[in-house]
């Protein structure tokens, strides 16, 4: 009886022994595969952060602006060239130091900025215009004395000179712009000035056209919503679609209106889900809208569809933007560079799957840099306001 006693309990034993190290191995292998599992979700947000399914973007250093430029207009020409005007020169506020009437021009293929003719008038947030034969007006902006401008200059690429053009119906500063298909040119809303009650407005409705046949300036119908610091695009029907704006410290609007040249009216868009100023606006190649950031530490992008008159949500930025610059690139993609906070991360928008990845650094950052795309395909980023103060740098990445 001892014997088979003996027996029964190491039996016990062994299959106490085996369960024991059934046990133990099913926990182990079940902590591997959590680890790897996390691993992978680990992998997976990094995919989110930066772009590795192609090259990182180098960006090179240019050759610099012949001066500092904050606020600046710049406007690709006809002829291959840039020019770019006015601005704020020192300083870091917006409303201090001094505005720069200077006006150069860059020339692609000497690879040269080339001061040309100073304004009359010292102007920061104009914009521009090429006239028919090639002459260049400037328009508006903030005076050196801080009040809305109703000039225009009128600069003669003959001869580098400037001269005063016709008068807008009244004063526009922090204005949207736009060339319309026919050839005529638009400023709408914008910082103005009231002539009745003798003070600056802050935001405006009104909007005016300028025909480059006849020289003159006619009232366009005004918007419904008062605007200052909204972004204006042609949308690919002829129509000029407004975004946003607000102002400098809130409300930030989130309405949009889009306005018919044919037959002088406006008429509100589906709402954004932010309210933003100091964003990026950009048509991307299927002629939809590309909203992204606005002061106020946004990060989601949003695209519109003018044909549906829709907005869908397009990813978050990996940065939030704010006074950064957007542009498309030839493969459809868009390029994000600066922004609040002297941003140097460079980020591209991948419509195809409505992704943003961080692709690249600028050299500086910087806030409120000028963008464009040159015949090339040479991308420029200038200027702005770095952390030391304004900036005269450029950027180069070959698209």
């Amino acid at each position: 009886m001892n014997l088979i006693n003996d027996l029964k309990l190491n039996y016990k034993l062994l299959y106490l022994a085996i369960t024991v190290i059934l046990t133990l191995t099913l926990i182990s292998c079940g902590s591997k595969e959590t680890s790897d599992s996390q691993t992978i979700s680990d992998e997976s947000d990094s995919v989110l952060q930066t772009d590795t399914a192609r090259e990182p973007l180098s960006f090179e250093i240019g050759q610099a602006m012949e001066s500092k430029r904050d606020r600046f207009a710049l406007l690709f020409l006809s002829n291959g060239n840039l020019i770019a005007a006015g601005g704020k020169e020192v300083g870091m506020q917006a409303q201090s130091g001094n505005f720069n009437r200077t006006v150069e021009i860059f020339d692609p293929v000497t690879n040269q900025w080339t001061f040309t003719g100073e304004m009359k008038e010292e102007r920061m947030s104009p914009v521009l215009f090429e006239l028919p034969g090639g002459n260049v007006m400037v328009i508006g902006g903030l005076s050196g004395a801080r009040d809305p401008l109703i000039s225009t200059e009128i600069l003669d690429s003959n001869t580098g000179t400037f001269s005063m053009g016709p008068e807008m119906i009244r004063s526009h500063n922090e204005m949207g712009a736009v060339t319309l298909n026919d050839g005529r040119f638009m400023v709408i809303g914008g910082s103005s000035y009231d002539e009745d009650a003798g003070f600056q407005v802050a935001l405006s409705k009104e909007t005016e056209i300028f025909d480059p046949e006849s020289g003159t300036w006619t009232e366009a119908a005004p918007m419904s919503e008062r605007r200052a610091n909204h972004s204006v695009l042609i949308l690919n029907d002829g129509r000029v679609i407004v975004i946003g704006g607000g102002k400098t410290d809130g409300p930030y609007l989130k309405s949009i209106e889009i306005y018919d040249p044919n037959t002088n009216t406006w008429e509100f868009g589906a709402e954004m889900t932010k309210g933003r100023v100091a964003h990026t606006a950009t048509i991307l190649s299927d002629g939809n809208v590309l909203v992204v950031g606005g002061k106020g530490k946004l990060t989601l992008a949003e695209i519109y569809d003018p044909n549906t008159d829709t907005w869908a949500l397009a990813g978050e930025t990996n940065k939030s933007r704010g006074h950064h610059a957007a542009l498309l690139l030839a493969d459809g993609s868009v390029l994000v560079t600066g922004g609040i906070g002297y941003l140097t991360e460079a980020e591209l928008f991948d419509p195809n799957t409505s992704t943003w990845n961080v692709v690249g650094s600028l050299n500086t950052g910087r806030i409120r840099p000028a963008v464009t795309r040159l015949s090339d395909g040479r991308v420029l980023i200038m200027a702005g306001v770095g952390k030391d103060g304004m900036l005269a740098s450029v950027e180069v990445y070959q698209d």
